[in-house]
């Protein structure tokens, strides 16, 4: 996997493609899933589906860690599902 990051980024250096920050109504547009995959990781943690372990501290804290992260990034304007998201895992 490191391998293949590492010829990603080279890839994309090489082809000098530009990094462009998403646009307000872009990110409004694209936050439910990214949403939807932190409740996911949050909910594997909290009740793993495999493994020895019924919970996984460790999912479920980078996914507390990525909804707060996520809330802190969204601008006022934008909906309050990040708030709401945050609030489910942490109860």
């Amino acid at each position: 996997m490191a391998q293949r990051l590492v010829r990603a980024k080279r890839k994309i250096r090489d082809a000098r493609i530009p990094h462009i920050a998403s646009e307000a109504s872009q990110i409004a547009e694209r936050i439910e899933p990214v949403l939807t995959v932190i409740y996911l990781v949050f909910n594997q943690g909290y009740a793993a589906t495999r493994g020895e372990r019924l919970i996984r501290a460790d999912l479920a804290a980078k996914a507390i860690r990525l909804g707060r992260l996520v809330r802190t990034l969204m601008s006022p304007e934008l909906p309050a599902e990040a708030t709401g998201l945050l609030a489910v895992i942490l109860l």
